[in-house]
């Protein structure tokens, strides 16, 4: 699986390079002076996908150290949580998870707070072909996603990018509790695979997520099982 990782930031750095060359206005919003991250590849068998957004954090001190997709090498609250939805999955991450980034590079800023072009609409279109390909070596294996930018970039037109959406939000929901959870179909996206959309971390303070976490989860744990007897 380690060849795996290094085969895809080869392949990955190298588009990127074709891609300045044929675009080299698009240059200034890329940070050269890091490495793509390798990806974080579990050693049994891989039975879900995270995809992260890319590997951009506001202090630019801060991304000097990451090297690996979402720096699940290293403790944190990202992993943290994602250790937990895991555990609650019935799964474990560092044997069962591939993680990677839909946008592999850095850029000068988080992509969200570039405005002189729609970063995940110029970028995306080059990286989405290439994460497809990547994930060839794992058919059908469901997507978990993080955050919405990221799922926005994803769903088909007129499918809901609203995280919240696939939990089953409603304005009563503190008195009248959500039931309706869904994924995305595998027809509803660009990936054509089962996305679960979850909220990035620091959403988590947010009460509703909070509080329906557990309960997302679950009906995640139902449907991959449900996949898995069929």
């Amino acid at each position: 699986m380690a060849g795996i990782g290094d085969q895809v930031v080869h392949k990955a750095e190298a588009l990127l390079r074709q891609f300045v060359q044929d675009d080299p206005s698009l240059a200034c919003y890329i940070d050269n002076s890091l490495s793509i991250p390798k990806v974080f590849a579990g050693d049994g068998e891989i039975k879900l996908i995270v995809l992260g957004q890319d590997p951009t954090v506001k202090k630019p001190e801060s991304r000097k150290k990451i090297t690996t997709v979402l720096n699940l090498t290293k403790g944190g609250s990202l992993r943290g949580y994602l250790e937990d939805v895991c555990q609650k999955l019935g799964i474990e991450l560092d044997h069962n998870v591939y993680a990677t980034n839909l946008l592999k590079n850095f850029f000068v800023a988080p992509p969200t707070q570039i405005s002189p072009i729609d970063i995940f609409k110029v970028f995306g279109d080059v990286w989405l072909p290439f994460l497809k390909e990547e994930l060839f070596v794992f058919p059908d294996v469901p997507v978990l996603t993080l955050g919405e930018p990221l799922l926005s970039t994803l769903v088909s037109k007129g499918v809901s990018a609203q995280v919240r959406y696939y939990w089953g939000y409603r304005r009563d929901w503190q008195t009248n509790p959500p039931v309706d959870f869904r994924c995305v179909a595998p027809a509803e996206n660009r990936l054509a695979r089962q996305l679960f959309p979850f909220p990035h971390q620091p959403s988590l303070r947010k009460k509703f997520y909070a509080k329906n976490l557990g309960s997302y989860i679950e009906h995640v744990r139902q449907e991959l099982e449900t996949d898995r007897s069929n």
